[in-house]
């Protein structure tokens, strides 16, 4: 059934609010002063529990999956309203903050993220990496928001060098990738939506390509990895309005931050 992109931004609440491990109770300097969590985000939440399912469970299944589960809600027209892209437009070198709410809705700081260089390719081979390392096909998003599978050799390869620090992300160190996302922002309209959320290559993986924990990665509080992500872009979208940014970003659309690749290269 066809989907608003913007929905699955909000319909992957879950699993991030899980595979980032929000420290219960978070407190201290580092607070941020308080935003009221979106209606349809928090509904997304109270939807995954009251499903049943342990909410760790979530964490490497695809939209289909969580559907198929009871935990999504299926209805069209279930998320109103457009992401527009905001000012807050970051470039090489700059430092983006993921925010996460604790348990009694305030918003902290868990991660920041530095970008180094991002540069689109034909192949992996141009790009320098090894198949054999990678996924053959990931779940995209095209553009009309419609999910579908895009393969090593039918799309581009959007490579992205970043440092990723945990400030207080929580869960032991254990983090997910697909806490970041490749938008896209349409020129004329500025809507964002969603392209991919799981990168085909993944250097700082605890696993290997094609495992379920693929995506999961060890980073302990304090502590920075520099880490390499290539995700496969479908060739109808240009690479002057792609963009990497939070996939669930509790903060106002106005104040959400994006590195827009095209500067990056």
């Amino acid at each position: 059934m066809k989907r608003n992109a913007l929905a699955a931004v909000v319909l992957l609440m879950g699993v991030l609010l899980t595979a980032c491990g929000q420290a219960d109770g978070a407190q201290g300097v580092d607070m941020v002063p308080d935003i009221p969590v979106d209606r349809d985000e928090s509904s997304m939440a109270s939807g995954i529990m009251a499903s049943g399912m342990d909410v760790s469970a979530t964490g490497d299944m695809s939209m289909d999956d969580l559907k198929t589960a009871g935990m999504l809600d299926t209805e069209e027209g279930a998320v109103e309203g457009d992401v527009l892209l905001s000012d807050k437009i970051l470039k090489t070198g700059d430092t983006m903050q993921v925010i996460y709410p604790d348990n009694e809705g305030r918003l902290y700081q868990g991660l920041e993220i530095m970008l180094h260089g991002a540069k689109v390719y034909d192949s992996p081979e141009a790009a320098g990496l090894d198949r054999a390392q990678m996924k053959e096909k990931t779940e995209n998003y095209d553009t009309a928001g419609e999910p579908e599978w895009c393969g090593i050799d039918e799309g581009r390869i959007l490579v992205c060098d970043l440092t990723v620090k945990n400030v207080k992300a929580g869960s032991e160190g254990e983090l997910h990738i697909g806490e970041f996302m490749i938008a896209y922002a349409d020129p004329d309209t500025q809507k964002v939506t969603i392209v991919s959320n799981g990168p085909a290559y993944f250097s700082a993986s605890i696993s290997q390509a094609g495992a379920s924990d693929y995506y999961h990665y060890q980073l302990p509080e304090g502590e920075s990895k520099d880490i390499k992500a290539a995700w496969l872009i479908q060739k109808e979208y240009e690479a002057d309005n792609l963009y990497l940014c939070v996939t669930y970003d509790n903060r106002e659309p106005e104040e959400r931050q994006y590195f827009r690749m095209a500067e990056a290269q």
